[in-house]
Parts: structure tokens; sequence; C-alpha cells
């Protein structure tokens, strides 16, 4: 009945929405005030200020672009006319996490074949850059702390977005390569979980086409997994 109220006005206050229960059914103001917690916790309300509410709108999320990132799409692009490639930042990924880490490294995702040559021609051009890093190398000698590129391939029909040129994960993509990928094998586990959780309080997601993704990625069964548990 709240929500029922709710979805019909842009905003309410507590008196407006007492007005209206308590015509139908007879409830204190405390009462109402435990389910408009409960609500808010849930993410389906929200407390717009003092004695104000509203239905709970997520924002659409809007994958980082940074001047650096942006350059470094548009040389490996000139260089490579002919090749797919998408390019994330690391802070998109720790912004989600329950443990919070450092993570200062650019995703830069190539067609598949071209990931070597990529590699190369970035080591030539001395960025500091890792190509296609195992759980091993990951653990060993790659500190996220440092302003790196790590060059992997990139799977076909990858959801993605473009922004000013340059085409960018956007979360569902962001979602899946966290549970699929090596080098990101501290965050998978029960900390992709909460990174799940997280991300859909905060946004949107499109779990048709995040499933999609990850069946791509042979990872359509432990996704829904990740969703059933978070239900």
């Amino acid at each position: 009945m709240i929500l029922k109220f709710a979805n019909k006005h842009t905003n309410f206050t507590l008196g407006e929405l007492a007005d209206y229960i308590r015509k139908r059914e007879d409830i204190s103001d405390s009462g109402l005030l435990w389910h408009i917690k409960k609500l808010i916790n849930q993410n389906r309300l929200s407390r717009l200020s003092r004695g104000l509410y509203g239905i709970y709108q997520k924002k659409k999320f809007v994958p980082l672009l940074t001047p650096e990132m942006k350059k470094l799409y548009n040389e490996v692009a000139k260089e490579f006319p002919l090749i797919n490639i998408v390019v994330y930042s690391g802070k998109d990924i720790t912004k989600f996490q329950h443990h919070l880490s450092t993570n200062n490294a650019v995703y830069l995702e190539v067609t598949k074949e071209a990931t070597e040559a990529v590699f190369h021609y970035l080591v030539d051009k001395k960025y500091k850059v890792y190509h296609k890093p195992s759980v091993n190398l990951m653990t060993d000698y790659v500190d996220l702390n440092e302003n790196i590129v790590i060059v992997k391939p990139l799977t076909t029909e990858a959801p993605a977005i473009t922004i000013d040129g340059c085409r960018l994960a956007v979360l569902e993509k962001i979602l899946v390569d966290v549970n699929a990928d090596h080098d990101f094998y501290y965050l998978q586990g029960i900390e992709s979980t909460y990174m799940m959780e997280n991300a859909g309080s905060l946004y949107n997601i499109n779990i048709p086409k995040m499933l999609r993704y990850a069946s791509r990625r042979g990872m359509r069964k432990q996704l829904q997994s990740i969703l059933n548990d978070i239900d």
C-alpha cells in the first residue's frame, strides 16, 4: 500500500502518507515509520530530506574515462585500426568491493589475435603492461597500486558503450569479468557476491544482458547462482 501511494507521487511527507493509509487501515506513526525504514533498507524508497520521501531511483552506471585512458585507447586504435577495443578502469571495480582496496590498472581488451602485438607495442611505448596475467603472475609481480595496463582478449559481442570516441565496458560486463578472469582471482567467491549486491543497490543492472554475456564466457550458471544467493 505504501509503494502504491509512492508510485503516484514524486515525493510525499509522512503526514500525507498517513492520511492515505489511515483511510484504509489503522496504523500508528511508529508502525508506519517502521515500514518506511524497512522499504528504505530494501532500496525501494528513498529519504529525500528530513520528513520527505520518494520512490528509490537507481542511478545509471557511467564508466570512468580519464584523459590517460583516452590517450591509451586512441594510440592503440590508431596503430591497430582493424581490431576491436574495449577499455575500463580498475576504479570501476573497487567502488563495489566489500573489502576496499586500490586498483590503478587499466584493462585493455582487444581482438584475441592481436593481444600479443598490442602488448609489445605498449612495451615499446614505455607503458608498464602485462599480457593476460595468470594467478601466479598477479600474486608475485603485479602491483595494482601502480599505474599499469593489463592486456586481455576481448570476447565477441561483449557489452560496451561508446563515450567520447572510446568503447568502455558496461557494468554487466565488469561483473561477469570479475568472476571469469584469472587476474581477478582475489575477488572471486564471496567478494564477487558482495560486489554484485553492492552494484545492484546503486545501479540498474540489465540481468538478461549480463546473463547473455556470461553465457558467451561459459559463466551463466555461476552468475545465476550468485543472483539467486542475493535474492
